[in-house]
């Protein structure tokens, strides 16, 4: 099943570089039957600011809290639990507890987890693309933000380098000697193909035209910003008594942006169909008329100086996510935009990172198909109790996942 799909994609090969294309009608890839149904899975760990999140009334709502606001764009496709909970999740010291927010569990006693709900769907859509599922995360990988988990309980490779994902997106290899010439004379690796890109569009129609370049310069402003990234990163600093914190992980828009142009192009290419960002524990960042610790704004005591600071960070994430849901609902893939094909939950480790609270969960669901938009709120109720409706909204037949005690029906 693999090798005839994959017989079926279309591959542009120069240099060393194997940069796969979208599905086009032009060449018989895209057919009437079902697109496929993908995952993106938005994880931030230090939660949001609950009261400018969480509409006060069940259902719909008349006026949105400005940090749900961003979304406005995507309401009539939102549904919004609140409430939550992760009964079989034992708090530990600090952020520990966090590794459990996409399985329902853990024990601080044990090195393994359950299963997370990103990879319980990867398991059941992954088998035909080249990678089952791709985890990417906003900064190092600590003892207490890995949040994906295999089947046997160990955990799943999270990349946290954009030139690392790139690269294997695109499956550039640095060490190919013809590749480090290319990368050398500071080409772009479009570049190499771009001759072959254009004895292709002959045989294209309009449609599929427009798509591939649409796609290649998507690819091409997302290398730029990684390769950006990389030219500074590889460089020594001058010796001068001053420090400059690197901005490649502080900046929202530099790095959990390019994260998220990512995730987009490997769901567009259908490298993958089940892509998990996170967006972790972060000491400092930098952004415009902001600096600071990230981690100190979120424990805010309640002082509004720090929760106007708190929430000028949580503006600019939530601004990027709603931007990429915006290119999903822009690119066609097959017969459907990719935001049609794809179920997009986005949820934190923590109810609150102020207190510690590892319960009243928020969880975002952005759908094309949601019947009713609007507001959910629960008391004590497992979110795992989501995720089995999520399970079954990807056609599994379970009964039960972590400590559910029934499946929400997602979509009504």
């Amino acid at each position: 099943m693999r090798r005839q799909t994959m017989k079926r994609r279309t591959f542009l090969t120069a240099a060393g570089v194997s940069l796969l294309l979208p599905r086009l009608e032009s060449l018989g890839q895209v057919n009437e039957s079902a697109s496929p149904r993908r995952l993106l899975t938005i994880v931030n760990h230090l939660s949001f600011y609950q009261p400018e999140l969480i509409p006060e009334e069940d259902g719909s709502w008349d006026d949105a809290p400005a940090l749900l606001n961003e979304f406005s764009d995507h309401f009539g496709q939102l549904k919004i639990f609140s409430g939550l909970n992760n009964p079989a999740v034992q708090n530990g010291f600090g952020h520990t507890p966090c590794v459990g927010i996409l399985s329902g569990y853990f024990n601080k006693l044990h090195r393994k987890n359950r299963l997370s709900i990103d990879q319980a769907i990867a398991d059941m859509i992954g088998d035909e693309t080249r990678f089952k599922s791709l985890v990417f995360q906003a900064g190092e990988n600590l003892n207490f933000s890995q949040i994906s988990w295999d089947k046997y309980g160990l955990p799943v490779h999270q990349i946290d380098s954009p030139r690392k994902i790139f690269n294997l997106l695109f499956q550039v290899n640095e060490d190919d000697r013809m590749q480090q010439q290319v990368l050398a004379e500071d080409r772009s690796i479009l570049d190499a193909v771009l001759s072959q890109a254009r004895s292709m569009e002959k045989r294209l129609n309009a449609t599929d035209r427009a798509k591939m370049d649409e796609y290649l310069t998507s690819v091409r402003e997302v290398e730029q910003i990684v390769n950006r990234r990389a030219h500074w990163a590889n460089r020594s600093k001058p010796d001068v008594n001053y420090e400059l914190d690197d901005f490649n992980r502080k900046s929202v828009d530099e790095y959990v942006g390019t994260l998220l142009d990512l995730a987009v192009l490997a769901l567009e290419t259908d490298s993958t169909r089940a892509v998990t960002v996170q967006i972790p524990f972060w000491e400092g960042f930098k952004e415009p008329e902001l600096s600071g610790n990230y981690h100190d704004l979120s424990h805010h005591g309640q002082k509004p100086e720090k929760i106007k600071s708190l929430l000028m960070l949580e503006h600019a994430i939530l601004k990027r996510i709603s931007g990429s849901l915006k290119t999903m609902k822009e690119r066609q893939v097959g017969n459907s935009s990719l935001f049609d094909q794809t179920t997009t939950l986005l949820t934190a480790s923590m109810g609150s990172a102020n207190s510690h609270n590892f319960d009243d969960l928020p969880a975002l669901v952005f759908d094309s198909r949601m019947k009713n938009a609007g507001h959910r709120r629960e008391k004590d109720v497992p979110m795992s109790n989501l995720y089995l409706g999520l399970l079954q909204l990807f056609g599994a037949e379970n009964e039960h996942f972590g400590e559910s005690t029934g499946a929400f029906e997602v979509l009504s």
